[in-house]
C-alpha cells in the first residue's frame, strides 16, 4: 500500500503541515485561500516546498520522475497541449504516460465525446478542467489521484462517473486525496476529511464547516446567463439555480464575493434587481466556532515549552 507524508510542509499560504494518507478518500476542505490549490499541486510533485518535504513511499516527487508518473492529478488551472482539437491534445498526453489507447475511447468512457473535435483555444476554464480530471481518472494503477474541486465541474462530466472512478480507484489501493470548498461537496465524496483554515492544518477530528462560508441571493432578470458567467469567477466556490430570478451564491468572503457577482454582471450587461446575504443556521456557526476554538487550542498546548 502506498503512503503519502507532508512533514513541516511549508509553503506560500501553508504553515507547518504535517499529515499521512494511506490507501481510500481523504477530502480537505477549504478554500484556495486556504491553500488547497498548493497543497495538491505539492502532493502531485509540481512544486518543490520551500520548507519541509513531501513524500510519496518516501520518494520526493517534486525530484523524481518516476514517482510523478504514477500520480493522476487535476490543479486549480488546466492548461491542455495545444492542438488542432481535443482529441489530439489528449492523444499527445497520452502518448506522453505511455498511454496506448487512444484519445477517443478515453473521452467516450467518461461520456466526453462531443468534446472530441472541438478547438482547444475557445474552450472555457471549466471545460479545460473537466477534460483534465477525464484524462487523470482514466490512468491506470495510479499510486495517487491529487484531484482540486474535483465535483466543481460535475455539470460537465457526470458525478456519477467521478464519484464511481475514485472509489474504484481506492479500493484497488491508490490514495485519493480530493479538495473541496464546499461542505456538500465534501459529503459526496465521502472519506476522511481534514480541512486547511488559513493555511493551518485541522485533522480529522478538527474539521468543521468553515466560519467564512457565505451564501448571497441574488436576483436578475437573466439567471441563466449570470449563473454561467459566475461559476467561472476564482472567488465564487459554488452557484445554484432551481429555476426563477433567484440564484444562490456561495463564496468565502462576503467584501469579495459581493464585489465579484456585481463586476461579472456589470461585464455581461446583466441587471440585478437584489442581492443579500443569507444567514448561515445558527448550529452550523456553533459547531464551526467550537471546532475552530478546539484547534487553535490544542495547537497553543501543543506549543507551549515545558515546564
Amino acid at each position: 500500500m502506498s503512503e503519502l507524508r507532508f512533514e513541516a510542509l511549508n509553503h506560500v499560504e501553508l504553515v507547518n503541515v504535517d499529515a499521512t494518507f494511506s490507501a481510500g478518500m481523504h477530502v480537505v476542505l477549504g478554500s484556495e485561500r486556504d491553500g488547497t490549490g498548493t497543497l495538491i499541486a505539492l502532493a502531485a510533485g509540481m512544486l518543490d516546498p520551500a520548507r519541509g518535504r513531501v513524500l510519496l513511499d518516501g520518494i520526493a516527487p517534486c525530484s523524481d520522475a518516476r514517482s510523478r508518473g504514477r500520480i493522476a492529478s487535476l490543479f486549480a488551472t488546466e492548461t491542455l497541449l495545444p492542438a488542432p482539437d481535443v482529441a489530439r491534445s489528449l492523444a499527445l498526453s497520452l502518448r506522453a504516460r505511455g498511454d496506448a489507447r487512444s484519445a477517443l475511447s478515453i473521452l467516450d468512457n467518461a461520456g466526453l465525446t462531443r468534446f472530441a473535435k472541438q478547438r482547444v483555444s475557445p474552450l472555457t476554464a471549466r471545460e479545460a478542467r473537466a477534460i483534465a480530471l477525464c484524462v487523470a481518472l482514466s490512468q491506470t494503477e495510479p499510486a495517487l489521484l491529487a484531484l482540486h474541486e474535483p465535483l466543481s465541474v460535475t455539470d460537465i462530466l457526470q458525478e456519477e462517473f467521478v464519484l464511481r472512478t475514485l472509489s474504484e480507484r481506492g479500493a484497488a489501493g491508490a490514495i485519493v486525496l480530493c479538495t473541496a470548498s464546499r461542505l456538500q461537496d465534501a459529503t459526496r465524496l465521502g472519506g476522511n476529511t481534514s480541512a486547511l483554515e488559513r493555511g493551518s492544518w485541522l485533522g480529522p477530528g478538527q474539521a468543521r464547516p468553515p466560519l467564512s462560508n457565505i451564501t448571497l441571493r441574488v436576483h436578475t432578470t437573466e439567471p441563466r446567463r449570470l449563473a454561467a458567467r459566475l461559476s467561472e469567477a476564482p472567488d465564487i466556490s459554488g452557484v445554484e439555480w432551481a429555476g426563477g430570478q433567484e440564484l444562490l451564491v456561495h463564496g468565502r468572503e462576503l467584501d469579495s464575493l459581493a464585489h465579484s457577482v456585481v463586476a461579472n454582471a456589470r461585464a455581461e450587461a446583466i441587471r440585478i434587481t437584489a442581492l443579500k446575504q443569507d444567514a448561515p443556521p445558527l448550529e452550523a456557526l456553533a459547531a464551526a466556532r467550537a471546532g475552530l476554538a478546539q484547534a487553535y487550542y490544542e495547537r497553543a498546548r501543543g506549543e507551549r515549552p515545558q515546564q
